[in-house]
């Protein structure tokens, strides 16, 4: 499997939730392209969405991945995917972070204890259509069958969770002109 990483800024945003510490791949919104297959609304046409074990230390069977602050090594097989997920929504927190949360269904919220609650300390890393676009600290056992990771912006967020639920692509919100909009 070819894998390819997201722009990513000069380091990565590290939020810590109630139920893991995430360490999230910020994305860069504006360079998302539509493809036919995200039109579509059907999931058999949506992204490809795939769960990875990842560790900190390369080892026999993980795939070396490069990041702008480091490197990931992650392994082969996904150890859960779309199939598990019953929702994903776009979220912002009472301070105005922005999360993904993700909704498992029962087996897929079965899976995630299990594989948690033995990789304590190790990421889980969200792949869609083969991009990198999360690899969430695994801090504690994940019992409650939902995950949240932060985004830097509601667009961003807004947008990975309609790949992942297989909505029709989101369109990218107006800036008033080609130019990005400078940062504070």
């Amino acid at each position: 499997m070819q894998l390819t990483l997201r722009t990513l800024a000069p380091a990565l945003v590290v939020v810590t939730l109630a139920l893991a510490g995430c360490k999230t791949a910020p994305t860069k919104t504006d360079a998302v392209a539509t493809t036919p297959s995200q039109q579509s609304t059907t999931p058999a046409t949506a992204a490809t969405v795939d769960f990875y074990l990842a560790h900190k230390q390369p080892g026999a069977g993980l795939r070396e991945i490069s990041l702008p602050d480091g490197k990931l090594y992650m392994q082969e097989v996904p150890v859960l995917t779309r199939a598990d997920l019953t929702d994903a929504a776009a979220l912002v927190d009472r301070q105005g972070q922005n999360f993904v949360g993700l909704r498992f269904s029962e087996a897929g919220a079965r899976k995630l204890n299990d594989i948690s609650s033995k990789n304590v300390g190790n990421m889980l890393a969200l792949v869609i259509d083969r991009e990198l676009v999360a690899a969430p600290l695994i801090g504690e056992p994940l019992n409650r069958g939902v995950l949240a990771f932060g985004v830097p912006s509601a667009q961003a967020a807004s947008e990975i969770a309609a790949k992942i639920r297989g909505d029709a692509a989101v369109p990218p919100a107006p800036t008033g002109g080609a130019a990005p909009a400078a940062k504070p």
